[in-house]
């Protein structure tokens, strides 16, 4: 795979033109983030609301599995969960291995472990690093189909849908707009991943100067997503401390980069996809060769 490679890390969504029929547009808190939908078309109301009610459905369902699975953990039951959640997770499970482990969804346990030095103003000792990187093996995440039920083999182990969820949810709302005949619209989950059905231009922030742009992208009926350390992060002991975290070593990821970001044509679990893959090439290089991932572009921006 040959990467198309480019100054980036945030992402804005413009939108030029104007439209005859009904223009409907909605922002929500959901999932963590700000999602805010437009959709031009005589059912655009409707599918926008159809999509919040669905998304809160779905966010309920990921927190309610999440919680059910983690407490099960180690005590060698499968736990039922909701075909929606058991997709996210069946999907995870798949990109875990194609990117030899760079997406790991049971990569909580280190999540929680970096998120506590906010609180705390302490860096983790090495210890605590190792005790977390025993609980991250998305091999240790066994799905069974044949009911929707998942397990946790190792008592501890969490789950994150930090990587995925976001995605999923783009996905969620792309195929209600598309059953309502949708054709023209704007799904932006917190500029974190964005679809756009029909053509639309999405600028690329400049990290340095937040009112300008470094570059415009013409998208059609594609979906971008961008993984960065740009926004959630702290600083602890002189140590500037982010979100996404390396599976491999149960740490922030490392290696130069301030953002990466993933542009996919629209297709079934697009979204999704391209939420896993920005956040996989963050934590580090992946060799694609010979897997069945569908063609996209990629857009890195190191830093300064």
């Amino acid at each position: 795979m040959k990467f198309f490679i480019v100054i980036q890390i945030f992402l804005t969504a413009l939108i030029f033109g104007c439209h005859s029929e009904e223009n409907f547009k909605r922002s929500e808190i959901l999932m963590g983030t700000v999602v805010s939908l437009e959709a031009t078309g005589k059912n655009s109301e409707r599918a926008i609301n159809e999509s919040f009610v669905r998304l809160k459905e779905l966010e309920e369902k990921i927190l309610g599995d999440k919680q059910k699975i983690e407490l099960a953990a180690g005590n060698g039951d499968f736990v039922q969960i909701n075909p929606e959640v058991y997709e996210i997770l069946e999907i995870a499970q798949k990109f875990s291995t194609l990117t030899d482990g760079n997406f790991d969804i049971t990569v909580g346990a280190a999540v929680e472990l970096w998120e506590n030095c906010r609180d705390t103003k302490k860096l983790p000792t090495q210890e605590e690093i190792i005790a977390a990187k025993n609980l991250i093996g998305f091999r240790h995440l066994i799905l069974r189909k044949s009911d929707c039920s998942a397990r946790l083999e190792i008592s501890g182990m969490k789950i994150n849908f930090g990587g995925v969820a976001k995605g999923y949810g783009v996905d969620l709302v792309k195929n209600i707009f598309e059953s309502h005949g949708i054709k023209s619209g704007l799904i932006d989950f917190g500029n974190s991943t964005i679809f756009a059905l029909g053509e639309k231009k999405i600028g690329l922030r400049d990290p340095d100067k937040e009112n300008d742009l470094l570059k415009i992208l013409n998208l059609r009926d594609e979906v971008i997503s961008t993984s960065g350390d740009y926004e959630k992060f702290f600083v602890v002991d002189n140590r500037r401390v982010h979100h996404i975290i390396d599976p491999k070593t149960a740490a922030p990821a490392d290696n130069g980069n301030a953002s990466v970001s993933v542009v996919l044509k629209g297709g079934k679990n697009s979204g999704t996809i391209a939420d896993i893959l920005s956040t996989a090439i963050f934590v580090g290089e992946i060799n694609f060769s010979g897997s069945d991932i569908p063609p996209f572009s990629v857009f890195d921006t190191p830093h300064a």
